[in-house]
């Protein structure tokens, strides 16, 4: 094979350089996605996986099963971007590399048909595209999986058209496997696609140790999840994980296969209304058409010669129906992010789809123009073809079709990015960050126990490990269903966290045990009351006896509804240092059926008058609403409050006020709208 150059930077400045305006369009169309992505990426603090890769690239952990190459890029940059927490530089980082795929799409495809609109527009679509655009929002592997994904394919065929050694695309191409594992179901697209064209040279010991090096020195980053997998971050690795965590052993836990009508179901129900999905039905009628021009050997008449038509097709379509199998049998709830890799690569066929459609209208221009020049000769403008070197190109063939494709094309893409865009809008997610900092600021004793599901604790795990808070907090992870019970070693932890709670330890969930399968017993067994946005268990019975007699205090609406306070106790006791946690147990009573939601609020006040602690909730957190009592039913409302740290020892008072929660319309008693319920001591 005749190889023009070594040198592939060389290789690729001179494709760029060719044609300014091919690289200010490229650069546009990066530009462009990345302020799509940047406007609706979430502005910081993630649960779930996003707030575990937040975490690990901060401190080189380890997340699932590595991604050695994703977290040394990552760290490098929220180490050079010098703006934003490092929770938003790790989300625009997938933003950038979102951007980045769009530019290499457009290039790739410009280079490949020769067709700058249809180029672009392709690029648009994956822009556009609903699951591309969620994986650029939010900090995941996915969208330099992508960029992979073309790279390795206009390497590949930079090598087929004579101008890059071999040894550069295969480099790459384990390169990309550091990343994520899904780009192995390239390898029968890249072996079939390298043995058709240089098996004599392909078996010389020489060559094949060279493509060997090319191929295991990328591969040396999985020491990273040796080096950082038994650290205290991420998930813990030993060499006994090897299979699982390297091989990718564990995913034979999710694939599920079925007979020929299941796996024609998963093609009909899955496969095909995503692919439809990404590129509207107009971009699915492109791909399907680009698919048999290239399998007909009828290319764009700008289509490189030097790679045939043919091998192109069948490299391209190869690795999709790879990728495209896997995810068929991999039954996950987020299988569709794994689809990525075969929306890209029939989005190659779209491409070629619409440079063939450009084609068409140009010989249409061209009949229409032919027909009018019949009565004005004159009007022709000879211009030079290569492909046509004995017909003439008017300036309106030359704009006529470019533009009817930039028109339709604009079209779609409009259509895709206001169908998207609620979708994929992270912008105002907020509320995770707000949560945790929530939690952190109450007075949560030394050494507590936080318990809850792993996806609910990387918040707390990122604020301990990037910002140094509360770093004393102990966190559990818990399974709250039965069905993963067997999937890791601590389980639900429920005697765990008995034991932890009669021995005196301060204990929080980030779940109520009534919403489990798994820790329903916690409710049966002790006090259970909302904290914030935590649940604390309290070593009390979980009911306690109702008084008896009169009520304490009636209040009542505007049109006469009555709701009565029968009694209440206090846990310990009313005598308190600051920062203790206080357990107020109100018991209500309705006369009659409520017709609205009413709220409780308690508040602490000093002698001055001054509110400071104050919880405001439905009786029993929620659990308990008004609207749902039945008349003279006597509820429990067990109310948990920490008295604030910098308290001052003194006396205080503890009040409530009942408002309706809609209208926010108080409740009063004869003397006002505010019951002072008892006084409490704070001691120093």
């Amino acid at each position: 094979m005749n190889i023009k150059s070594r040198n592939p930077i060389s290789n690729l400045q001179s494709l760029i350089s060719q044609n300014r305006r091919d690289l200010f369009t490229g650069v546009l169309l990066f530009a462009a996605a990345l302020a799509l992505y940047a406007r609706t990426l979430a502005p910081g603090l993630l649960d779930g996986d996003e707030g575990e890769f937040q975490t690990n690239i901060y401190k080189l952990g380890v997340s699932h099963t590595g991604y050695p190459l994703f977290f040394l890029a990552a760290k490098l940059w929220t180490l050079i971007i010098p703006f934003g927490d490092v929770a938003y530089r790790a989300n625009l980082f997938a933003a950038f590399l979102g951007a980045l795929t769009v530019g290499a799409i457009y290039f790739f495809l410009r280079g490949l048909t020769g067709n700058r609109a249809s180029a672009a527009l392709a690029a648009l679509l994956f822009a556009a595209s609903r699951v591309e655009w969620s994986q650029a929002v939010i900090p995941r592997v996915y969208t330099l999986n992508a960029f992979f994904v073309v790279a390795v394919t206009a390497l590949f065929f930079l090598w087929r058209a004579g101008k890059i050694d071999l040894s550069v695309p295969v480099f790459v191409y384990g390169l990309s496997l550091t990343n994520h594992r899904t780009m192995i179901w390239f390898a029968p697209a890249i072996a079939l696609f390298v043995l058709w064209h240089e098996r004599a040279a392909l078996f010389r010991p020489r060559r094949l140790a060279q493509l060997a090096a090319a191929f295991l020195a990328p591969l040396c980053l999985y020491l990273y999840v040796f080096w950082r997998g038994e650290s205290d971050v991420g998930v813990e690795f030993h060499f006994k994980d090897f299979n699982d965590m390297i091989l990718g052993g564990n995913v034979r836990t999710w694939l599920k296969y079925g007979p020929l009508d299941w796996l024609a179901a998963r093609v009909t129900d899955l496969y095909l209304p995503l692919l439809v999905e990404q590129f509207t039905p107009l971009g699915f009628g492109a791909g399907l058409l680009g698919m048999i021009a290239l399998a007909r050997n009828r290319a764009p008449r700008g289509w490189r010669t030097e790679l045939p038509a043919r091998e192109a097709f069948a490299f391209i379509a190869l690795a999709h129906l790879g990728n495209a199998a896997f995810c068929l049998v991999f039954n996950t709830i987020d299988v569709e992010k794994f689809f990525i890799p075969s929306y890209l690569t029939f989005l190659f066929f779209v491409g070629v789809g619409i440079a063939v459609i450009g084609d068409w209208l140009m010989v249409i221009a061209r009949n229409v123009i032919a027909s009018e020049a019949k009565q004005s000769p004159s009007s022709r403008v000879e211009t030079a073809s290569p492909r046509r070197p004995l017909l003439a190109v008017t300036r309106t063939e030359q704009w006529f079709a470019p533009s009817a494709l930039v028109l339709v094309g604009a079209m779609v893409v409009a259509f895709l990015v206001a169908q998207n865009f609620a979708r994929n809008d992270w912008s105002a997610r907020s509320d995770i960050a707000a949560l945790w900092r929530e939690n952190l600021s109450l007075p949560l004793e030394p050494n507590a126990l936080i318990a809850g599901p792993w996806e609910a604790l990387t918040p707390l795990e990122y604020l301990q490990a990037v910002e140094n808070k509360r770093r004393d907090l102990e966190r559990w992870k818990i399974l709250t269903q039965k069905q993963y019970l067997g999937l890791v070693p601590y389980g639900s932890r429920q005697d765990e966290i008995e034991r932890a709670v009669r021995a005196g330890r301060a204990v929080y969930l980030t779940v109520s045990p009534r919403e489990t399968e798994t820790l329903t017993a916690l409710a049966d067994h002790f006090r259970i009351t909302r904290v914030g946005e935590l649940w604390r268990v309290i070593n009390l019975p979980p009911r306690v006896d109702a008084p008896q007699g009169t009520s304490l205090v009636t209040l009542r609406t505007r049109d006469g509804r009555a709701l009565e306070l029968v009694g209440y106790a206090l846990a310990p006791a009313a005598n308190l240092r600051a920062g203790d946690f206080l357990l107020i147990t109100f018991f209500w009573r309705a006369p009659e059926t409520p017709r609205a939601r009413w709220t409780i609020s308690l508040r602490i006040v000093d002698a001055a008058d001054r509110v400071i602690a104050q919880r405001d909730a439905e009786p029993a957190s929620g659990a308990r609403p008004t609207i749902g009592w039945s008349a003279n039913e006597v509820v429990q409302d067990d109310a948990g409050i920490f008295l604030p740290s910098a308290a001052t020892p003194g006396l205080y008072r503890i009040q409530i006020v009942i408002y309706d929660s809609a209208t926010a319309e108080n409740l009063a008693t004869r003397d006002g709208a505010i019951f002072t319920l008892a006084e409490l001591r704070v001691s120093p």
